[in-house]
């Protein structure tokens, strides 16, 4: 399920039931906040969560607060979420984004996969405060293609990855020819890579800005990316998207073995 915030969560609920998408029931206590929801094709629960305040309190009331040190190194917000589509529900999700939510698509992208090809399309707002990666995978039968992600902001990876790290977190290892490629096409200051290296940290730059981030192993069917954005980049990093797929077999094979 995914909650999205709404200066008008019950209109948005009306249009998105007006546009056909599935309304879900819910049982609901009298103290309960109003909260509607809609199945997104992949069976995703959208619930929409109003931030105008009301008589029930909004949708923090169903929560809550709990006392705690603020972090050195705190995760911002979430960056973006990547949710793996049926193969046959690709196209109607990325109309469902579009048009109940009102979300803009980017041109689709093919990325390489060790089974074949996988396809990505990114859906999003205005501001980028909402991003959704929509793809299908080249092979059904292969449970690293059906592992969804959430990336989370931070100022600084390196911090957060060390943290994350010390804190008995697993993240995943990235194949040291990567890096040998990396110094070979961009500058970087001493020990900058040497850093990226240990930390399993992805690089990533165009005329907008520098990505820098790193994923943890997968736990299930979830995974997590640690993602610093520098200047305007508003990329998911899709050229590193070959290697981080091929580190996620070779750590799924490690396991399996």
């Amino acid at each position: 399920a995914v909650g999205l915030e709404s200066p008008d969560a019950a209109g948005a609920a009306r249009r998105a039931e007006a546009l056909l998408a599935p309304v879900l029931p819910r049982r609901r206590a009298p103290e309960d906040a109003p909260l509607d929801a809609v199945a997104a094709p992949d069976g995703t629960e959208l619930f929409f969560c109003g931030t105008r305040p009301s008589s029930s309190g909004g949708w923090r009331s169903d929560f809550a607060d709990v006392e705690h040190a603020p972090a050195a190194t705190a995760v911002r917000h979430i960056d973006h979420l990547a949710l793996t589509q049926p193969w046959h529900h690709f196209d109607e999700a990325a109309l469902f984004h579009r048009s109940v939510l009102g979300l803009r698509a980017d041109e689709s992208v093919d990325l390489a996969d060790p089974y074949g090809l996988q396809r990505s399309r990114a859906v999003g707002n205005a501001d980028g405060s909402v991003r959704i990666a929509l793809g299908v995978g080249a092979a059904p039968t292969d449970d690293t293609v059906h592992a969804q992600h959430i990336a989370l902001a931070t100022d600084d990876v390196v911090a957060a990855a060390r943290r994350f790290r010390d804190a008995g977190g697993r993240l995943l290892p990235i194949p040291a020819n990567y890096y040998d490629d990396l110094a070979a096409r961009h500058e970087f200051a001493d020990g900058e890579l040497e850093t990226y290296r240990d930390l399993g940290i992805l690089h990533d730059a165009d005329e907008h800005g520098t990505l820098r981030h790193c994923y943890t192993l997968t736990v299930g069917r979830v995974f997590f990316e640690l993602v610093q954005r520098d200047g305007a980049h508003r990329g998911y990093g899709a050229r590193n998207a070959p290697v981080r797929l091929a580190a996620q077999h070779a750590a799924q094979t490690r396991a399996g073995g």
